[in-house]
């Protein structure tokens, strides 16, 4: 006997557990019986909706099994149960993601991979994942986790990814998650600094911590992101130069960039101290110079710090949005400002002002004269 005909589970008659129909087939290679599932969707809310589709799938099933069909025919590797393939696929991804992407990649993946054990799916062959069971995925964490839309969001970018490398490497044969939509989230507030804040802070910081100001300078007249600060060591630093070379390694686009050091950035951190082995990092533990990279939630750790202590409301990287308001209000043009922040177009870099400057300046108040 080399099958056994398709019949339907009804999860003991009982909507609230997963209904599917099974069949099995002699397995080439080990010849034992394999037992193969289609799942039916919980997004079916009554018993005769899924008794109906479940007649459905078992008659395509058996009449193409009496036809002589043989499911290991098809490519074995979509008979991967879906733990597996996810296993595979994130152990390629890692070898090509930052550490921190990865603890991202993980987390999601595991939250996934819980779900899929809860409805006792997570053995089914890979290419038998459907829209049906991750729109389910997706409508649980909304309805019961009650997540925001950012983390839902999240949650979904790296899945997509995930699934899209296992498609390439014909594990399935298309992604679901394609199918889910982003929810649209409100776009956040840019804030700057006040010059009388900067007035304040450029007395009381270097104080506090002179590491953390210096931080702040490097924000402010770089436009460099903390993710990359962190990454920093003192060979990227070409002081005399008046440059700092950030390689792709270390970028946020994994593009080899340049960035200007302002004469002012040289006159304000005047008393730092760069005469330190050209491996070492910049912004080690303590934010003090070392051998280990550490998170940039090291540096919002001690912002929080002295922002609490100073009754300061805005976050360190708002120093970047008041540093691109200072040189558009200046007079400085398009480009230079767009090749500071790496922008790859110069439609990017108005885009982001126009999110930063949504009335007029106040030069503009002051200083428009003329009729």
């Amino acid at each position: 006997m080399k099958f056994i005909l398709a019949k339907l589970n009804d999860g003991n008659n009982q909507l609230s557990n997963q209904w599917y129909v099974y069949y099995s087939y002699k397995h080439p290679e080990t010849g034992k019986m394999f037992t193969f599932r289609k799942w039916i969707s919980n997004r079916v809310k009554t018993k005769a909706g899924r008794r109906d589709k479940a007649r459905e799938l078992i008659d395509i099933i058996n009449t193409r099994l009496r036809r002589g069909w043989n499911p290991f025919s098809d490519h074995d590797i979509k008979l991967t149960n879906i733990s597996d393939a996810i296993d595979f696929a994130m152990r390629i991804k890692s070898a090509t993601i930052k550490k921190r992407s990865q603890h991202t990649y993980n987390s999601v993946v595991k939250n996934f991979t819980e779900y899929l054990k809860k409805a006792d799916i997570q053995k089914m062959p890979v290419n038998e994942i459907n829209l049906q069971i991750v729109q389910d995925y997706f409508d649980n964490m909304l309805l019961n986790e009650k997540i925001s839309k950012r983390t839902y969001n999240n949650r979904l970018t790296p899945l997509k990814t995930i699934f899209t490398l296992l498609q390439k490497r014909e594990y399935i044969n298309y992604n679901p998650f394609l199918g889910i939509d982003k929810l649209k989230v409100n776009e956040p507030e840019i804030a700057a600094y006040t010059n009388n804040e900067l007035e304040e802070m450029g007395k009381s910081l270097p104080k506090y911590n002179y590491n953390l100001y210096a931080i702040t300078q490097l924000i402010f007249y770089c436009f460099i992101r903390p993710a990359e600060i962190v990454r920093l060591q003192f060979k990227d630093i070409m002081w005399e130069h008046g440059i700092i070379v950030l390689p792709g390694t270390k970028s946020k686009n994994k593009k080899s960039e340049v960035m200007i050091i302002p004469d002012q950035l040289k006159l304000n951190l005047a008393d730092w101290n760069l005469n330190y082995p050209a491996d070492s990092y910049i912004f080690s533990r303590d934010l003090k110079p070392g051998t280990k990279e550490v998170a940039p939630t090291r540096i919002a750790g001690a912002w929080r710090e002295y922002a609490k202590a100073n009754n300061i409301k805005k976050n360190i990287y708002d120093f970047k949005h008041t540093g691109n308001g200072f040189a558009f209000d200046q007079g400085f043009n398009s480009r230079d400002i767009q090749l500071q922040n790496r922008h790859s177009s110069l439609d990017e870099t108005q885009r982001y002002l126009n999110k930063f400057r949504r009335v007029a300046s106040d030069k503009f108040r002051e200083e428009f004269k003329g009729y």
